[in-house]
């Protein structure tokens, strides 16, 4: 379901890119070539730096329940003065 959304977004995106894309064309194609030479450049390092950083390991999530047992556990010390043994 997440996938509709990244669809959505990048589909977007992508209209609007193709939109100015043309409207530089039509002003100076020359000096429109290089921009979008440089725009699609510079999406694919940020396509390769997001797929890197996503290969990383997240922090683990502790999902609610029905239950709500996540506020029955006991809450850390606000502060290391309150830590027992200090």
């Amino acid at each position: 379901m997440n996938y509709i959304w990244l669809v959505a977004v990048v589909g977007g995106a992508a209209l609007l890119g193709f939109a100015l894309a043309f409207g530089m064309m039509k002003e100076d194609p020359k000096r429109a070539a290089f921009s979008i030479g440089a725009a699609f450049l510079f999406a694919a390092v940020a396509v390769g730096v997001s797929l890197y950083v996503s290969s990383f390991a997240t922090a683990p999530i502790r999902a609610a329940d029905r239950e709500h047992s996540e506020e029955k556990l006991p809450a850390g010390p606000t502060h290391t003065e309150e830590l027992p043994g200090q």
